[in-house]
């Protein structure tokens, strides 16, 4: 049976994906070695879902549904970058999400709705994070770690979660394409 590559997240404002441009812009001007992530494509992950047979779509649709069923819309900070695993060895650099416990609650949830539908539950916990890059060439670290550093504290904005979407990604040489499978609205 066919696959399809997909994922679960939360979309976040045009205004806030240009200011994390500017940001990865600023990056560009002083260190190199990182594939960055087009700002379009700049999203908070939920969950993950990598192959995906086909049959498994509607499966996933109500799950999602019946998981935001009386969620009210988050509003959220984004403060701050860091990298994974950390800045001395960093692999993925991250813009931080500063949130409650409702959006931990909600990603929970859905990880067990998932789960009974028979995708396997994460072995990590949840991190809210935007990710801005992948570190490809580790002999610009100092130069990276002084960055993530001087930016390590600085608020980029506040936002709301209106909507959960469920994803499809096409990769492509030109970086992944996203489309929308199921869009759900918060209340």
């Amino acid at each position: 049976m066919e696959t399809i590559r997909t994922f679960i997240a939360l979309e976040i404002p045009e205004d806030l994906k240009e200011t994390l441009s500017h940001i990865q812009q600023k990056f560009i001007q002083k260190t190199g070695g990182i594939r960055w992530v087009k700002p379009e494509n700049i999203h908070l992950t939920l969950k993950f879902l990598g192959p995906t047979r086909e049959d498994k779509v509607g499966e996933v649709c109500r799950v999602l549904e019946q998981t935001a069923r009386g969620i009210s819309r988050f509003t959220f900070n984004v403060s701050g970058l860091g990298a994974f695993p950390n800045t001395r060895n960093p692999k993925v650099i991250w813009a931080g999400i500063e949130t409650d416990k409702q959006l931990f609650s909600f990603q929970k949830d859905l990880e067990d709705g998932l789960s009974s539908v028979g995708f396997p539950r994460e072995k990590r916990s949840f991190s809210a994070h935007l990710t801005l890059g992948r570190v490809k060439d580790t002999r610009t670290r100092k130069d990276l770690r002084n960055i993530l550093e001087e930016y390590s504290h600085v608020g980029l904005g506040g936002f709301e979660f209106s909507r959960v979407i469920f994803f499809r990604s096409d990769l492509q040489p030109s970086g992944p394409v996203y489309s929308v499978l199921k869009e759900v609205e918060f209340l």
